[in-house]
């Protein structure tokens, strides 16, 4: 009888990791799919689309500026970006997912061109980014908190002014 115990028990646990695992699977998959969007709308400059992958009071803290807390002040600085710089293309790339429960973290790399909307130049861009991620009562997945930075080194400072 202890055996049979011990076997119904065993079976328990790699059918509650194997439910989880699933479970688990299915979770990156979402993230994967919200990372998709966000390229997507990125390379569209699709400010409002951006917001929206964020939670209600999700915090973006891109390099360079300070942090933008909640879905308007990121969709503020993502149409004040595409005044500045046309988006020639947009590549993100996840190396790592975890998912804990209700919460995740997505890592990876991103690649961009940019185009300068005043000089024309054109901008290469690589770079790394950690999101954090929050999954609410219907299942859907959000943007808590993003932070990005660029492994190009940081642009000339601009020249002091002339003295008269």
């Amino acid at each position: 009888m202890r055996l049979v115990g011990v076997v119904v028990g065993a079976l328990a646990l790699v059918v509650t990791g194997a439910s989880a695992q699933q479970k688990t699977s299915a979770d990156e998959g979402a993230v994967a799919k919200l990372r998709a969007a966000y390229q997507a709308a990125e390379a569209k400059q699709d400010a409002a689309a951006i917001a929206k992958l964020y939670a209600t009071d999700g915090v973006e803290m891109p390099p360079n500026a300070k942090a933008q807390k909640g879905r308007a002040a990121i969709e503020a600085f993502h149409k004040a970006f595409a005044q500045q710089f046309m988006m020639h293309g947009m590549q993100i790339t996840g190396t790592e997912t975890h998912v804990m429960g209700d919460r995740a973290v997505d890592i990876g790399t991103y690649k961009q061109t940019l185009m300068g909307m005043k000089t024309g130049a054109m901008i290469e861009d690589t770079g790394k980014f950690v999101v954090l991620l929050k999954k609410d009562g219907t299942g859907a997945w959000s943007i808590t908190h993003a932070i990005y930075n660029s492994d190009n080194p940081p642009p000339p400072a601009a020249p002091a002014p002339a003295k008269k």
